[in-house]
C-alpha cells in the first residue's frame, strides 16, 4: 500500500490520487489537518493506527510519499481556536500537533520513502555552500547586519534581498500577503537604521531566464522561464502578471549541470524536489535554492511532462518491490 502524507489543500496531490485510482492500486491518504477533526487513534506500542474507525494496517505500506504534511497554523482548528486562546496557546497546540506527526512519522521509519521526514527541512545557507561543492555556480552571498557594510555592497553594484528561512505568508482581512525577492535601492538602504536584524543579500544576476527543475530519483524535468521579460517578474517569477502571463518552455539541461544536480541531491539525501535556477547573460547557471516538497504542476502541465503520472508510476513501482529504505 502506498501511504501519502499532506494536507487537505494539496491539490498536486489530488492529481497522483486520479492516477493511482486509474491503476487500481492501494493507498490511502492522511492529511495533517484532518488528524484534529476526524477520529484517530495512534498507539505506539504495540504500533497501531486507527483512521476515521478504521484499522491501518502499517505492516502493508511498501512506500510513503510526504508532501505538504504540518502547517498547523492553516487547519481549520487553528483558526477556530484562535477565536478563543492566547497565542502562547496557540504556539503550545502547534507543538504538540507537531509532535504528534513526528511520532506517526517515526513509526514508519523502517519503509522507503518519497521525501524522508528528515530531509524537508533545508537550510538555504547550508544549500548554497553544498551546491558549490557539486560543481553548481551560486550568486555572491551576504548575511549583514550594519548599514555600513550594506552601503559599501551597493557601491560595487546591485543587490538583491530574500528571506533566509521559508517566505512568510500573511493572510489578513484586506488580502493575502507574501515574502518576494525584491531589490535594494539605494534611497531604501540609506533610510535604514544603523543596525538591523541580520539578512541574506545577493548580489544580482542578470538573467536571460530562469529554471525550474522538478527532480525525480535521479530524473531531472526542466522548464524555462522567461520571467525577465516582464518588470513585475524579472526578480521574482512568483509575482505574477496576469495581464501578461509569462511564457514557459521544456528545457534540456545541459549535462554537465544535470550532473551536478544529480550530485547535489544524492549529497542532501533528496530523492525528490524542486529546484530554482537562473541562466544569466554570461553564460553561467546559478543554483539559487531547493524545495523538498515543492510545486511541480507548473512543470507539468506547460511542458508535457505528465509529472503526475510518472510520480505515481513510480510509488507503485516502490511499492511492489522488495522493500528498500531510502532516509
Amino acid at each position: 500500500m502506498i501511504l501519502l502524507l499532506s494536507s487537505s489543500d494539496d491539490v498536486n496531490l489530488d492529481h497522483v490520487i486520479d492516477w493511482l485510482k486509474f491503476h487500481r492500486h492501494e493507498h490511502l491518504r492522511l492529511n495533517a489537518d484532518d488528524l484534529m477533526e476526524e477520529p484517530l487513534h495512534l498507539s505506539l506500542h504495540p504500533a497501531q493506527l486507527t483512521f476515521r474507525r478504521k484499522a491501518v494496517d502499517l505492516d502493508s505500506v511498501g512506500i510513503v510519499w510526504l508532501r505538504k504534511f504540518g502547517n498547523f497554523h492553516r487547519s481549520r482548528y487553528h483558526a477556530r481556536a484562535a477565536t478563543r486562546l492566547r497565542r502562547d496557546s496557540l504556539v503550545q497546540l502547534q507543538r504538540e500537533h507537531a509532535s504528534i506527526l513526528s511520532a506517526l512519522t517515526a513509526l514508519l521509519d523502517d519503509k522507503r520513502w518519497l521525501t524522508h521526514p528528515s530531509r524537508v527541512r533545508v537550510n538555504k545557507l547550508d544549500m548554497l555552500l553544498r551546491a558549490r561543492q557539486c560543481g553548481m555556480s551560486t550568486p555572491e552571498t551576504h548575511v549583514l547586519n550594519r548599514k555600513d557594510d550594506l552601503a559599501r555592497l551597493l557601491a560595487q553594484g546591485e543587490y538583491i534581498s530574500k528571506s533566509i528561512y521559508e517566505p512568510l505568508f500573511l493572510k489578513e482581512p484586506d488580502g493575502l500577503y507574501s515574502m518576494f525577492t525584491r531589490a535594494i535601492e539605494p534611497e531604501e538602504a540609506r533610510r535604514v537604521g544603523e543596525h538591523f536584524f541580520p539578512s541574506l543579500v545577493q548580489r544580482k544576476v542578470d538573467k536571460e531566464y530562469e529554471l525550474r527543475v522538478f527532480y525525480l530519483d535521479g530524473e531531472c524535468h526542466a522548464m524555462a522561464i522567461f520571467s525577465q521579460k516582464s518588470e513585475g517578474t524579472a526578480l521574482d517569477f512568483r509575482k505574477i502578471d496576469w495581464t501578461r502571463p509569462t511564457r514557459t518552455v521544456p528545457y534540456a539541461l545541459p549535462e554537465r549541470l544535470e550532473s551536478a544536480i544529480q550530485r547535489f541531491m544524492r549529497s542532501l539525501g533528496l530523492n525528490c524536489g524542486s529546484l530554482d535556477i537562473i541562466k544569466s547573460t554570461d553564460g553561467d547557471y546559478y543554483f539559487l535554492e531547493v524545495n523538498p516538497t515543492g510545486q511541480f504542476g507548473m512543470v507539468s502541465y506547460p511542458c508535457n511532462y505528465s509529472l503526475y503520472e510518472k510520480i505515481a508510476q513510480y510509488l507503485i513501482a516502490h511499492d511492489l518491490r522488495p522493500q528498500e529504505v531510502h532516509r
